[in-house]
């Protein structure tokens, strides 16, 4: 049984605790903790030690379960060279499931997942290319007209929300940005065979800080940005500034009803349109229910929809755009996201990043 040190007594923690039973398979030391008013207290029923406890306990493992995990491995790194490889991040415990879990699959894809897995950190994409990001330089400016930061994203502006108030976070979101829509990246909405034609009404749906749309904004004719968050509405703002004449901001709640700040893809858009780019947390099925005049009535469309949120996202999905005439397929590759969603649970399942709809 492996000797663990859970370093971490907040949130992130607690809500582990209750749904892992970490004294199943481990042999929990106790956990650590920079805070002196926490320290010799009591966590669960194991003690909360200062990290001084490491030098004269080497456990197996040390499990950072909290959100200044670089923070807190540097940390260790500096006071305890020797435990460089002792280090592992709040997913550990996931990662031994999933790979039990995936033990005797005979799925290649999964098996190049479970490979990388064994030998790095659980995250969202666990695949070699999203490594390259890590260290990535980026130039972040700060507007001083609008109190925002941007970055030159393809030679435009993208501006964030102010929430992202730090040069590190928003260095930080855009790395995931280039992550996530990397070349190899199973959440690629675009290649060159599936992607956006000169002259192209779009539809995005769960914009957030609108990368896709401004990749795509020369070439499309109309683009409906659809987003409901005031901070992203106010950066959407001022990264589109420029394609008033084309760009149309939309203020809701995508679903399958028309109520207060609900409304259906049908009641927004009156037109045929060419493509639709949906990322909304789990939701997208049910805006799809909303969205049969729309899809019925355009031609020549294409789908790009997220079915990574929730477990059985991909079947539900593939089954509305299949009754609405469009034939499916998926992105190559797995993604693996532990936020709740939908669900009220950290799953535990390796899901397919986008479902790709098409009609001829």
């Amino acid at each position: 049984m492996l000797r663990i040190f859970i370093w971490g007594t907040g949130k992130i923690a607690e809500d582990l605790l209750e749904q892992y039973n970490v004294y199943d398979e481990y042999e929990l030391l106790g956990f650590i903790d920079n805070n002196l008013q926490k320290q010799g207290k009591a966590f669960g029923d194991k003690e909360i030690f200062s990290p001084s406890v490491l030098y004269d306990v080497k456990p197996d493992k040390i499990v950072i379960l909290s959100d200044y995990y670089d923070e807190i491995s540097r940390q260790i790194i500096h006071m305890f060279p020797d435990m460089q490889n002792l280090i592992e991040n709040k997913n550990y415990f996931y990662k031994k499931s999933i790979l039990r879990r995936y033990d005797n699959v005979d799925d290649i894809e999964i098996k190049t997942v479970l490979k990388y897995i064994k030998e790095n950190e659980l995250q969202v994409f666990n695949y070699d290319f999203a490594d390259k990001y890590k260290y990535l330089k980026v130039d972040i400016t700060y507007d001083n007209n609008c109190g925002m930061y941007y970055v030159y994203h393809q030679g435009k502006k993208l501006y964030f929300a102010k929430v992202l108030d730090t040069e590190l976070k928003v260095k930080e979101y855009y790395k995931s940005l280039l992550v996530e829509q990397d070349e190899a990246s199973p959440h690629r909405y675009l290649t060159p065979q599936f992607d956006v034609n000169e002259g192209d009404v779009v539809v995005d749906i769960g914009v957030a800080e609108g990368n896709f749309s401004l990749e795509i904004i020369e070439k499309a004719s109309k683009v409906y940005i659809i987003e409901t968050d005031n901070g992203w509405i106010e950066a959407l703002k001022e990264t589109f500034k420029d394609y008033q004449e084309k760009v149309v901001i939309i203020q809701k709640y995508v679903t399958s009803i028309n109520e207060n700040k609900n409304a259906t893809l049908d009641s927004l858009i009156k037109e045929p349109v060419n493509f639709i780019k949906m990322d909304i947390e789990g939701n997208e099925w049910d805006a799809l229910l909303g969205a049969e005049n729309l899809i019925r009535n355009s031609e020549k469309l294409k789908c790009a929809v997220c079915s990574y949120h929730a477990d059985f996202d991909e079947v539900l999905i593939r089954d509305v755009l299949g009754r609405y005439g469009l034939e499916c397929s998926v992105t190559p590759g797995y993604m693996w996201f532990p936020a709740a969603g939908r669900k009220a649970y950290i799953s535990l399942k390796l899901c397919r990043g986008l479902v790709l709809g098409i009609k001829r």
